[in-house]
């Protein structure tokens, strides 16, 4: 790399072109996230360059990332907490790619606190939590991470992704089979869309032995539950949800639920998806309160 770029002679736009293409030729990100990501970057660049004068993105400063996580939206209002959120994903995000790049060296979004989004108990995911989630394991060296978090997309929960290997994988379908514990019943998986090409990026990875664990390869079942745990919980806490109130790694799976019962309107297929034996606890886990619910 040129010295002329690394000693920061690129502005801030000119960076976000730079991260926007290296992320597009790393191809993990889905179109949508890649897309709202490419427009907070440039968003931050634009405030950065207007509003302090910055000419090179490694003169930007934490107290400059902090005015712009709480700047007014394009329509004048206040942002929301998602909202905020998601803006310091995509500060972060357009930094760790430029220090990939050797443009600049530091994060100054690294300290950036947040109000919490305001909920104590378990919950779900919201989307826009997921999308920052998937980005946060972008990169060649994360496809482990990114492989856990699509089998999580798919309702494994942490004590179920040591058990699963490649024998496991429907590719031909987008299905994993997920062998269950005994709070969860055996069942199918669906992998989203992004979730199938984490897991095919990470299968060419891998030993090709049908036995082979896609996650956990510990023999030891609580040592490889832990690591599950950890890599999912540090997924969460590179997405600036580390410390979120009522997010645990199996709010991935909630989500997931959620999504099947705000489709079919139906706590059974949601139960099932996620391999509950009871309809009770199936709506307290995707966060649905179906005793005050219409009919």
């Amino acid at each position: 790399m040129a010295e002329a770029t690394t000693s920061g002679s690129l502005t801030p736009s000119q960076c976000v072109a730079r991260a926007a293409a290296q992320l597009v030729a790393e191809d993990d990100l889905s179109p949508q996230t890649l897309a709202r990501l490419e427009v907070l970057m440039s968003q931050f660049a634009r405030f950065a360059e207007r509003a302090f004068g910055v000419t090179a993105l490694d003169a930007v400063r934490p107290t400059m990332v902090a005015d712009y996580l709480a700047a007014p939206t394009t329509a004048g209002e206040p942002p929301g907490v998602s909202l905020q959120h998601f803006r310091r994903l995509a500060v972060r995000v357009l930094f760790r790619t430029c220090r990939s790049l050797d443009i600049v060296a530091g994060d100054p979004s690294l300290d950036a606190e947040l109000p919490t989004r305001g909920r104590g108990t378990f919950r779900p995911l919201e989307d826009d939590e997921v999308s920052a989630c998937r980005a946060a394991v972008t990169g060649s060296r994360l496809a482990r991470s990114a492989a856990a978090w699509a089998l999580c997309e798919a309702t494994a929960r942490t004590g179920e992704l040591p058990k699963v290997t490649r024998r496991n994988v429907d590719a031909g379908s987008g299905r994993i089979w997920i062998a269950g514990t005994p709070r969860t019943l055996p069942r199918w998986g669906e992998l989203t869309e992004w979730g199938s090409a984490q897991v095919a990026r990470h299968l060419a990875q891998i030993d090709a032995d049908p036995a082979t664990p896609l996650i956990c390869g510990s023999p030891d079942a609580a040592l490889a539950q832990s690591s599950a745990v950890g890599i999912i919980s540090r997924t969460l806490r590179y997405a600036g949800l580390g410390d979120a109130p009522g997010v645990r790694p199996s709010s991935v799976a909630a989500w997931a639920g959620r999504a099947v019962f705000d489709e079919t309107g139906r706590i059974d297929l949601a139960a099932q998806r996620l391999g509950m034996r009871s309809l009770d606890r199936t709506a307290v886990f995707i966060g649905w309160d179906w005793a005050s619910a219409d009919g």
